[in-house]
């Protein structure tokens, strides 16, 4: 399959996935006689975006057809995608500029790496655009046994499905993967899927968590896409017992990211000081 039929296909189920979750009465719609299958018609969706029924059951179907902006908009309108679910539907149409070959730096910058490490007692680590993991300070290292890792497991993927202490600790872990794979898709999409080098790393990264984590690859199915934001989390330690989370994500140069596992509370604070001692200075 090449690389336009994959996208394609991509975008074909993207689009049935979204259009399965409307309801007739959401858009103001009479629910009408019995439904085979949930959600809108196919025939429904495109009176309401203002496009022919044949033209967007030809794009549901994969076909190669090219829309317009104008048409992707009125799509994104119609079926109620939020601002990272819009992105994603105009990279599949290739309709979105290409920002994906922002490569990783050879180095990171000694600035961040002091304001890494000045999180403490806060566990924090730096990821590249390639959603590897390039340092982290020594809460991290003690909360996910990262250091002696092979190249492959220092990466996001590996710290949610691979760790399995780190699995076993974190409350309500089905719903914080299921938000980090909507997460990588969009990622994927935005930068730029299989046109560059960045979103065939992720495509890759992708492609081993659903050979690896059957519960990963049914949920893939589902093309959930979501922004790279911060979550609260709930962890319970087999030693240091609760910690109550804030996970920040911070934008830095050259697509490097720092992410902060703050503690939401004194208790936690106390625990996590126990976890590593205070780092030295870079």
């Amino acid at each position: 399959m090449t690389e336009s039929e994959e996208r394609r296909t991509e975008l074909s189920g993207f689009l049935r996935s979204r259009r399965a979750r409307l309801t007739p009465q959401e858009v103001g719609l009479a629910p009408g006689g019995r439904r085979r299958t949930p959600g809108l018609r196919r025939e429904e969706l495109a009176l309401l975006a203002g496009v022919g029924v044949t033209w967007y059951t030809w794009l549901e179907q994969g076909r190669d057809i090219h829309p317009s902006p104008e048409v992707l908009a009125s799509l994104a309108r119609t079926l109620r995608l939020d601002r990272a679910e819009t992105a994603y539907l105009f990279r599949l149409a290739g309709s979105h500029p290409l920002d994906g070959e922002v490569g990783a730096p050879a180095e990171v910058p000694a600035s961040l790496l002091r304001l890494m490490h000045a999180q403490w007692p806060a566990p924090a680590w730096v990821m590249d655009a390639n959603w590897d993991l390039r340092a982290w300070n020594p809460g991290a290292d003690a909360l996910f046994e990262l250091s002696g890792r092979p190249p492959q497991e220092c990466n996001l993927a590996w710290v949610v499905f691979g760790n399995a202490a780190h699995r076993r600790r974190v409350e309500r872990w089905e719903q914080h993967a299921r938000r980090f794979l909507a997460q990588l898709r969009a990622a994927y999409a935005e930068r730029g899927g299989e046109a560059t080098a960045v979103g065939r790393h992720l495509g890759r990264m992708i492609q081993h968590v659903r050979g690896e984590h059957p519960e990963a690859d049914r949920w893939l199915d589902e093309h959930q896409v979501a922004e790279r934001s911060g979550a609260e989390k709930v962890l319970r330690h087999e030693e240091l017992g609760v910690l109550r989370i804030d996970q920040h994500v911070l934008l830095a140069a050259e697509g490097l990211q720092l992410i902060v596992m703050s503690p939401r509370d004194a208790e936690t604070a106390e625990r996590l000081r126990r976890l590593a001692p205070m780092p030295v200075t870079v």
